[in-house]
């Protein structure tokens, strides 16, 4: 169960903060909210590091399988999760703003009928909505609803105010749009959602197949009103294209009633291939973008992805541990073609192919050896991205690319968000100098505890890892009593040459002493030492 479902599980009684805008002030929907996130803030919420330790290596092949699917979990926020945590902040206090249940006209709103006419939920007292709303588009498996879910699990899914208020509030409501399209089989989801959280029967009272689809869209715009649904997140809104005759238009209708009427926010997610629906409607497209379109491609090989996998490369369960090189990196791009989906399956289906050949180690060859046998269903969707060429991609509606020059004129964030993720990733790397720090110190220790000289121990240490950086610390371990001996034999050799030069200069010594002859004048004799005078011609 994720982290968005278990707080789904949970109500909590409402703890108001006070409001420093004035937009918030005297709002209890809002002031029960979480405090707003800074960026920093926001990235240690929404990152997920599993439990590791390094000792696992040492288990059973099957236990490290076992151990393998725990990176699933594995979440490391970057600059566009940060993007997306900010706009649902705002997405979501703002559809409040004009829901305030302490102001007269909104009590009132909340005992006035509401009613259908021509397939639309109209209300007859309408108040200005302050709800927007906005779209998510992106390729297949590059994290859309991993990504909404982590943001999701930042806020508790139901608040309960108590007297004078008496409300339980939703603060927010995920559904997943069916799977062909209809808009009755939405509501009925809806029904059910809303009943596992506050325990009502909805769905036995408006959700029969006796009720029609316009009677449960009024049941559930007041739903949502008398509930104060804080934002309604409607995921694979690309099923929409399956819908018969005019069921798509008829949903999106839907939506645009709940936010211009009921004033809910609502945010919609899809592959690439729910553009062709969002623009079947200039309105629509319009409303889809309160809060800026979100369009998430394929990752691009910058500071993101670096603090992505090397994060993420430190889960390894082969018994020698590989640091991340740039050929390992571009490895594992090149072959996931920056689909975040892709890289965390290939670094996993490494690991067990590593595992089970007892080969022990992640190589690039490996990397694209496992890609070629293991992901064959989305090899022509990644060659077609590796192309390059529109042409191939159009044949693969859900990795349609936006133009995204264009785009990205029109549509960029306007805070700079890489300052963060800059910040983060010089930790990390610090962290990471840190831990070679800590192998070298181990290793030098490990000598030491030996009877090798701290400063034989020191050398060797250094020159083993500097030469070898990618291997375990056992294998350097190794290394490093080699080098020792290699050392050792070296100056032992060095020792001999001089004792048996000392030995033989000390024998024609004691030769001139049996002639009644000095050290110097034997040593002179032998050749050893030259007159000065020699060297001259007089």
């Amino acid at each position: 169960m994720n982290d968005a479902q278990n707080a789904s599980n949970q109500a909590q009684v409402a703890v108001y903060h006070p409001q420093q805008l004035i937009d918030f002030e005297g709002n209890p929907l809002i002031e029960a909210l979480p405090p707003i996130l800074s960026q920093e803030e926001a990235f240690e919420k929404l990152s997920y590091y599993p439990a590791y330790d390094e000792k696992e290596t040492e288990l059973s092949p099957q236990l490290r399988y076992h151990a393998l699917l725990r990176l699933t979990r594995f979440f490391q926020p970057v600059t566009q999760h940060l993007d997306l945590e900010q706009r649902f902040s705002r997405l979501l206090r703002y559809g409040y703003v004009g829901r305030n249940p302490c102001m007269p006209e909104n009590v009132h709103q909340l005992n006035t009928a509401h009613y259908v006419m021509n397939g639309q939920l109209l209300t007859p007292h309408d108040i200005r909505s302050t709800a927007s709303s906005f779209t998510l588009m992106g390729f297949s498996g590059i994290g859309k609803t991993t990504a909404i879910e982590r943001v999701l699990s930042l806020y508790p899914q139901t608040i309960i105010h108590k007297y004078p208020l008496n409300i339980t509030q939703i603060v927010w409501l995920k559904l997943n749009c069916p799977h062909d399209g209809s808009l009755k089989s939405l509501c009925m989801d809806f029904f059910l959602k809303v009943d596992r959280l506050l325990g009502t029967n909805y769905y036995d009272r408006f959700g029969g197949k006796r009720n029609s689809i316009s009677s449960m869209v009024t049941r559930m715009g007041q739903i949502a009103r008398l509930h104060y649904i804080g934002a309604l997140i409607i995921d694979e809104i690309q099923h929409l294209l399956t819908a018969k005759s005019s069921g798509s238009e008829k949903m999106m209708n839907f939506f645009v009633t709940l936010v211009n009427e009921i004033g809910v926010p609502v945010m919609m997610i899809g592959t690439m291939r729910a553009r062709s629906v969002l623009q079947q409607d200039f309105r629509q497209a319009r409303r889809g973008s309160g809060q800026g379109d979100m369009v998430w491609q394929q990752m691009k090989k910058d500071d993101d992805w670096d603090v992505l996998i090397s994060e993420m490369w430190n889960y390894q369960w082969t018994k020698n541990r590989v640091e991340l090189t740039d050929n390992l990196n571009d490895t594992l791009y090149e072959q996931s073609q920056g689909i975040i989906d892709i890289a965390v399956k290939l670094f996993v289906l490494s690991q067990g192919r590593a595992i089970e050949t007892g080969e022990e180690q992640i190589t690039p060859g490996m990397i694209r050896k496992v890609a070629k046998d293991d992901l064959k269903l989305v090899q022509p969707m990644l060659n077609a991205l590796r192309s390059g060429l529109l042409s191939e991609i159009e044949r693969y509606g859900d990795i349609m690319p936006m133009d995204v020059e264009d785009y990205l004129q029109h549509h960029q964030s306007k805070i700079d968000l890489k300052a963060t993720i800059q910040k983060k990733k010089e930790e990390q790397a610090k962290a990471r100098q840190n831990r070679e720090t800590t192998k070298l110190e181990k290793i030098i220790l490990a000598l030491i505890d030996i009877d090798i000289e701290p400063s034989r121990a020191e050398k060797a240490a250094e020159f083993v890892i500097k030469a070898n950086p990618e291997i375990s610390q056992a294998g350097l371990m190794q290394k490093a009593l080699a080098f020792v001996e290699m050392q050792k034999t070296a100056d032992n050799r060095k020792i001999s040459d001089v004792s048996a030069s000392t030995n033989e200069l000390q024998k024609i010594a004691e030769e001139g002493k049996k002639r009644k002859l000095s050290a110097y004048d034997a040593l002179q004799k032998a050749g050893y030492i030259k007159s000065p005078l020699d060297e001259f011609a007089l």
